[in-house]
């Protein structure tokens, strides 16, 4: 069922053109994502869930580990992006990826130029019918892809930083493996990621394994 879900849900999301765009790989996620390769090269899920994509430099990576994955993004891909990538220019993040400030603001300008959408898909260039870019906010996306018949093996979560998203997706489909980003998000906050996890894990008897900024619910 879910291989005609997927290919349907191709049909229904198409790509923008991407041809003659600018690629930015870059990530606003931290270390530790070799842990959710092992995941995908050992197990070898086919189908896999990402809510959050940014510029898809994640979901690159996962797709470029087994060739035999597909992924359905979940994304709104907002002009909001536009002003985010600005802020970050001058900021160590960025500075480490891109020292040269001239290449930041290209980049700021590219991702303005283009729009966020076609710049993440211009990103994915080659997996055209291996990526779904489902736009949309979770949680509603997730109950939609769920009517539609998706059932992901692996999710990765990487947006907003609610509790929502853990207990929606272990709701929709509860033998799917849940992951994510953000373990040490804000320290001047008590890295609130942590909590969420760590109170989603104890109310449903996972344990919790992290590095860096990824975390992996295990049974």
């Amino acid at each position: 069922m879910t291989d005609t879900a997927f290919e349907k849900l191709l049909a229904e999301n198409p790509w923008p053109e991407t041809k003659g765009l600018v690629a930015w790989d870059y990530t606003l996620g931290g270390y530790g994502r070799d842990m959710v390769d092992e995941i995908i090269r050992t197990r070898k899920p086919r189908y896999m869930l990402e809510i959050g994509c940014f510029l898809c430099s994640s979901a690159k990576r996962w797709l470029s580990v087994e060739p035999d994955l597909r992924l359905v993004g979940v994304d709104p891909w907002s002009d909001h992006l536009i002003e985010q990538v600005q802020r970050y220019v001058g900021r160590p993040k960025l500075t480490r990826e891109y020292p040269n400030m001239e290449d930041q603001k290209r980049f700021a300008a590219d991702v303005e130029r283009q729009g966020p959408f076609p710049t993440a898909l211009a990103n994915l260039r080659g997996f055209e019918g291996r990526f779904v870019p489902y736009r949309g906010l979770s949680p509603d996306a997730l109950y939609e892809l769920k009517d539609k018949g998706f059932e992901p093996e692996l999710v990765y979560i990487d947006a907003n930083k609610q509790a929502v998203d853990l207990e929606v997706c272990h709701e929709l489909w509860p033998d799917a493996q849940i992951t994510g980003d953000d373990w040490h998000w804000s320290r001047s906050k008590g890295f609130p990621m942590r909590d969420i996890v760590n109170a989603f894990a104890d109310k449903y008897g996972f344990t919790v394994r992290a590095e860096h900024a990824t975390w992996i619910l295990e049974r």
